[in-house]
């Protein structure tokens, strides 16, 4: 016994996209398939913002009431050529500069050296067991601070100093206790 095929096996579902039935590689028709297709009953010419004229279609009167908006798109862009000029300008463009940084990967990866994080700073860390002991005047509108570092040798060295900024004044007090190694 043949089984009847039963309506819609074996084909793309109604609600399917356009890629899927169009194939990959061709473009997508944007036309909505529930609505009919109304042609244009005639063309107007009009100025783009490029200065060149462009095709303008006029659809029957009672079926476009969309007009004026779309008649001010056209008129607020370039035309289709300047368009696609720009387009190709703006890819030829990118691939240059794609092709540069190729080359310059390409030659040895020379970089810019890169620049010290802050004049001055010295690199390294403060000594285990450190301490910074901050406190803030309001009435001098200071931050006095003091650094206390440990010593093997049992007696801790000090540093005193006062800012007006918190982290220039510990900044500060590092400066002084390296300043004191050498």
């Amino acid at each position: 016994m043949q089984q009847e095929k039963k309506a819609g096996e074996g084909e793309p579902a109604k609600g399917a996209s356009d890629k899927q039935a169009a194939g990959a590689g061709k473009p997508v028709s944007r036309r909505r398939p529930d609505r009919p297709f109304i042609p244009f009953i005639g063309f107007e010419d009009v100025i783009a913002r490029c200065g060149h004229v462009e095709k303008f279609g006029l659809l029957p009167d009672g079926k476009d009431r969309f007009r004026k908006d779309r008649r001010k798109k056209v008129t607020d862009r370039d035309c289709k050529a300047c368009r696609e000029k720009k387009q190709q300008e703006e890819q030829e463009a990118a691939d240059q500069r794609r092709a540069e940084k190729e080359r310059k990967k390409a030659d040895g990866g020379e970089q810019k050296p890169r620049r010290a994080k802050s004049p001055g700073r010295e690199p390294g860390r403060l000594p285990d067991g450190s301490q910074f002991e901050v406190r803030y005047d309001a009435a001098k509108q200071l931050w006095n601070g003091t650094l206390t570092i440990p010593t093997p040798g049992g007696e801790p060295l000090s540093f005193t100093k006062s800012g007006s900024g918190l982290f220039p004044l510990l900044a500060a007090l590092d400066k002084l206790y390296r300043g004191s190694l050498s």
